[in-house]
C-alpha cells in the first residue's frame, strides 16, 4: 500500500541515525520489505521519522531527500511509523511542512529523542508528525501540482529561482529555457556541464543556501532580554500575519526569506519583561511603531498564523502596530535595542 502526503505551508546524519540508500524514484512492481519514502515535490526535503519503542514512538532526524528521489529506511513493513518533513532552508519564501497531528520531538540539528523523556527536558521542541499505517510500504510526499516523474526537473527549476535566476514557472517541463538557465548557473559557478542530475541538485542547493541569507528580513536582538518577533505581509493579494520567532540577546533570526523588492512586509516584536523585586515577571515591553500611521495586523499570545488584518478582537486576536519594511532592496538586517521598546500601556494592549 502506498499513500501520497501533501504539503502544508507555514513562513548530515547523526552518529545514532540509520543509513539510507537514496535513488531516483523507481516504478515499483513489488512492495518493498522496508518502509520507503519518495519525494515527488519540487523542494529539497529534510525528514524526521519515528517508530514505536515499547509503548511510545522514538523520533529521530534529519535526513535529506532530493526532489524526484526515494530513500529506503530501516523500518520494516508491518510497523506503525510517523513522518514529519520540511523544506530545506535553501529555499526562499519560508519553510513548508508535510505533517499530521501527532506531537513528537524534533530539533534544528540532527537528533535522536528518548521516548520516555519529555521534549523540553532534552532541549527539543514538538512538531506534528503524520501517523503512517503499518501496511503502508511507500509514502510519497507531493504538492498540489502533481509533478510525479517530473519532480527532479521541477526541483532544478525551483532551486534556480532560489539562486536568483529567472524561471517564470516551476512546472517540471525540461524546456529550452530551463536548460539554458541551468547551463548559465553551471558556467557562473565554474561547474562541469557533465555533472549528474544528483550533483546538479546538490550544487544548486548549496549555492541557494548561500544566496538566501542575503535576501529577506533578518532581525537582530541587541537588547538586554529575549525578543519575540512576528511579521505581517501581503501574499497573493491577501493580508497575513504570523509569529512568533524567539530571538535571544545578541542573536539574529531571518524571519523572511524572499526578496523585499516591491514587497508589502512589516514586522513586530515584544521584549520579555525582567523579574521584578517580588519575583513576579514584569509585563512585556512592546515595539515602538515609529510611524504616524503604522501598519496594523492581528497577533496572538501563542504561536499564530492569521489571514486578514481586520476585526482582530472579534476574531479572538489582538491588534498590534507593525513597522513597515522598505521595499527598495533585496534584503535588510534590523538591529533591535532596548530603546526600540516602550512600556506596555495601562490597558494591557500592545502598541
Amino acid at each position: 500500500m502506498r499513500r501520497h502526503l501533501a504539503l502544508t505551508l507555514i513562513l548530515g546524519a547523526s552518529a545514532h541515525s540509520p543509513s539510507f540508500a537514496q535513488t531516483e524514484a523507481p516504478a515499483l512492481d513489488t512492495e518493498p520489505t522496508t518502509w520507503e519514502i519518495c519525494n515527488e515535490t519540487s523542494f529539497s526535503l529534510k525528514l524526521a521519522y519515528a517508530q514505536m519503542q515499547g509503548e511510545k514512538p522514538a523520533a529521530r532526524g534529519w535526513k535529506s531527500l532530493r526532489a524526484g528521489s526515494c530513500m529506503t529506511t530501516d523500518i520494516n513493513n508491518g510497523q506503525t511509523k510517523f513522518l514529519y518533513a520540511k523544506s530545506s532552508d535553501a529555499h526562499r519564501g519560508g519553510i513548508r511542512e508535510w505533517k499530521g497531528n501527532i506531537p513528537l520531538c524534533t530539533s534544528e540539528d540532527d537528533f535522536q529523542a528518548q521516548p520516555a523523556i519529555g521534549c523540553a527536558l532534552q532541549d527539543l521542541v514538538e512538531r506534528d508528525y503524520m501517523p503512517v499505517a503499518a501496511d503502508e510500504a511507500v509514502t510519497t510526499l507531493v504538492e498540489i501540482e502533481n509533478f510525479g516523474t517530473k519532480a527532479a526537473t521541477a526541483g532544478i527549476q525551483r532551486l534556480l529561482q532560489d539562486n536568483g535566476y529567472e524561471i517564470s514557472r516551476v512546472d517540471g517541463i525540461a524546456g529550452r529555457r530551463t536548460s539554458r538557465t541551468l547551463r548559465q548557473f553551471l558556467k557562473d559557478n565554474e561547474l562541469s556541464t557533465s555533472m549528474t542530475l544528483e550533483e546538479q541538485l546538490d550544487a544548486l542547493e548549496a549555492a541557494a543556501r548561500n544566496t538566501v541569507v542575503s535576501v529577506g528580513l533578518t532581525l537582530c536582538n541587541r537588547s538586554a532580554s529575549t525578543v519575540w518577533a512576528a511579521i505581517g505581509m501581503s501574499r497573493k493579494g491577501n493580508w497575513e500575519s504570523r509569529g512568533w520567532w524567539k530571538i535571544s540577546s545578541d542573536n539574529c533570526k531571518q524571519v523572511y526569506t524572499d526578496t523585499l523588492m516591491a514587497t508589502d512586509l512589516a514586522y513586530y516584536a515584544s521584549q520579555e519583561g525582567e523579574p521584578g523585586e517580588n519575583g513576579q515577571q514584569q509585563p512585556d515591553r512592546t515595539l515602538r511603531s515609529g510611524a504616524a500611521k503604522p501598519s496594523q495586523f492581528c497577533i496572538s499570545e501563542s504561536k499564530f498564523s492569521v489571514l486578514g488584518r481586520e476585526n482582530c478582537t472579534d476574531n479572538g486576536y489582538r491588534a498590534a502596530n507593525f513597522r513597515v519594511v522598505p521595499s527598495d532592496k533585496e534584503g535588510l538586517t534590523v538591529e533591535l535595542t532596548d530603546a526600540d521598546f516602550a512600556e506596555p500601556s495601562r490597558s494591557g494592549l500592545r502598541q
